[in-house]
């Protein structure tokens, strides 16, 4: 990846790529810029649909336009050698507090959306406690990698949750849904508009509900039908990332050989940490990350210079 690359594609600090995935959704008008979603250099460049799929499941942008977001400066693909690496996200500070939701019409998905984000217990007192949920990504690198697959599949499971509360695919890929559930689901990204909105039966009697993000950055995937789903979607301009699993582990296959910088985020914990390495040639490294989540001050009272409220008794 060229250092002239966007921010979303570059990396300099987490937090400050994610600011920029936030910017891009936020711009309704701008440009189209597996857990783990890893590279595979040798992956064909183009990320649109096969030529044997249906030209209905094809990506809605010309894949000349895709390209000219994933790859601006027609920089050639990376073949050289590859590395991975691996480990787990952990995080410090107060337990995650209890997010209100109603989940009366299927309780069990109060275990994956009940609480701000996912975490396990400590190992000692006051120690890290594994994180789910987190995004790592690597850049530094210099040439261009496609993505793996045109698309990136994910399930409603029979606890009505989704396995990760976030989603991350490059730009290019499809997302497609389906639903082990006994509920209906209408999946939706909020920041986009939708003319029709597609449902995903029950058991997955049906085909899964296929989702085109148009641009590049950070979305939100609601619901139209189970309003207690929330989950956080990444929009990358390149696929060397992953999120952490329900062990906060995590792996980056893919890797190009040489100095990469690592950074993980964490969206409802808002905490973020990274770090440098050195990747090796068929070499799976180890490269656990810890971030803290600092709990924001509640908001303080403006006095409007309002007298105050009279007593029933006064």
């Amino acid at each position: 990846m060229s250092s002239s690359a966007p921010l979303l594609a570059t990396f300099v600090g987490v937090a400050a790529l994610v600011a920029g995935c936030r910017d891009n959704a936020s711009s309704s008008s701008a440009a189209p810029p597996s857990s783990s979603s890893s590279a595979d250099p040798a992956a064909s460049a183009a990320p649109s649909a096969p030529a044997s799929a249906p030209a209905s499941h094809a990506f809605p942008i010309p894949s000349a336009s895709v390209q000219a977001v994933l790859n601006p400066d027609n920089l050639p693909a990376y073949t050289g050698p590859t590395g991975s690496i691996e480990g787990t996200i952990t995080v410090r500070g107060p337990a995650a507090p209890d997010v209100k939701v109603d989940v009366s019409k299927c309780p069990a998905a109060l275990d994956t959306y009940g609480k701000l984000f996912r975490e396990g217990k400590p190992d000692a007192p006051n120690g890290p406690r594994w994180l789910a949920d987190a995004v790592v990504v690597a850049v530094g690198y210099t040439g261009y990698l496609p993505a793996k697959d045109d698309v990136v599949r994910t399930v409603v499971r029979p606890d009505c949750a989704y396995p990760s509360r976030t989603v991350a695919i490059t730009y290019g890929q499809r997302i497609e849904i389906s639903n082990q559930s006994k509920l209906l689901f209408a999946p939706v990204i909020d920041q986009e508009t939708t003319p029709a909105v597609m449902v995903a039966p029950p058991g997955e009697n049906g085909d899964p509900v296929r989702i085109y993000p148009r641009r590049a950055g950070y979305f939100t995937l609601t619901d139209r039908v189970q309003t207690f789903v929330r989950e956080d979607l990444y929009v990358f301009r390149h696929p060397l990332h992953a999120v952490s699993d329900t062990t906060g582990h995590y792996r980056l296959d893919g890797l190009p050989v040489g100095k990469l910088e690592v950074g993980v985020h964490h969206p409802t914990a808002e905490a973020d940490a990274k770090a440098k390495i050195d990747v090796v040639a068929g070499i799976v490294q180890k490269l656990d990350l810890e971030v803290t989540y600092k709990p924001k001050p509640p908001a303080k009272l403006v006095d409007a210079g309002l007298p105050p409220p009279r007593l029933q008794n006064d």
